[in-house]
């Protein structure tokens, strides 16, 4: 029972430690969160590049001319080929040819650029799958997208063998960008800057000897408490010293 009141003791005195610390540092961890809710708004907004992001759909859906083929079977093989597919839309032999194609509408992008801007998304048990691409201007964005679409199509008849292949949506461009996200960028950014300012205080407040109490001697230097010298005010030293001033000459003047 004792222990139990001692470390319900010693929790309160913790937690009022650590709110003494909070009210004592304010300004340090107001000021690091500010500056760092700011830095990332500066980042996001003047030094991270926008991108634009252009998507179409691609449906494979393989037409089987054996009618006792079972039509779930033919779902399931469907959608484990677009495992293949992605791969294919990767490869040199497609993204070669959409470089060439990109050249003549006036871009320069090799084939490795082109891979980088490429995301290809699936949903599970779905024969659609979707092309995304990102850069820096919603036009290029779209064009990649439909021409690497358009080129995967014509070519996947002869590497696979296979007409299975529809596009369902054309890729538009898109004028709002996608990244940087500013909103969730200055959430982390305060959040890491609160942080922060948290460990400089407490830091801050560890490294300060400064003897402000009677406590400070007897529990962290473990010395013994003498007595107190009570500060007196600057005005009150001055009326002092003007008071025992005008006595010293009234005293004088009387010996006079």
């Amino acid at each position: 029972m004792e222990n139990t009141e001692k470390n319900n003791l010693f929790n309160t005195l913790d937690i009022e430690s650590f709110f003494n610390v909070l009210k004592k540092r304010k300004k340090i961890v107001f000021l690091t969160t500010l500056i760092c809710a700011a830095l990332t708004l500066f980042v996001s907004l003047f030094l991270i590049s926008p991108k634009y992001s252009s998507s179409t759909n691609i449906l494979v859906n393989r037409k089987s001319d054996i009618q006792q083929v079972n039509e779930q079977a033919q779902i399931q093989a469907n959608v484990q080929m677009i495992s293949t597919y992605k791969d294919i839309i990767k490869s040199p032999t497609i993204l070669n040819t959409v470089s060439k194609k990109l050249e003549n509408k006036g871009y320069k992008l090799n084939a490795d650029e082109i891979k980088n801007d490429i995301d290809i998304s699936t949903q599970p048990n779905s024969q659609v799958f979707t092309l995304t691409v990102k850069t820096k201007t919603p036009t290029l964005s779209a064009d990649i997208t439909n021409t690497v679409a358009e080129v995967f199509k014509d070519k996947v008849k002869k590497i696979m063998n296979v007409n299975n292949v529809s596009i369902l949506s054309e890729a538009e461009p898109n004028a709002k960008p996608v990244s940087p996200k500013v909103i969730l960028n200055l959430v982390i950014g305060t959040i890491v800057g609160l942080l922060l300012g948290l460990i400089f205080a407490f830091v801050t407040d560890g490294l300060d000897k400064t003897v402000e109490n009677e406590e400070f001697i007897t529990d962290v230097l473990n010395l013994n408490d003498l007595g107190i010298i009570s500060e007196i005010p600057a005005t009150k030293v001055e009326e002092l010293l003007a008071s025992s001033h005008f006595k010293h000459r009234r005293k004088a003047k009387r010996r006079v």
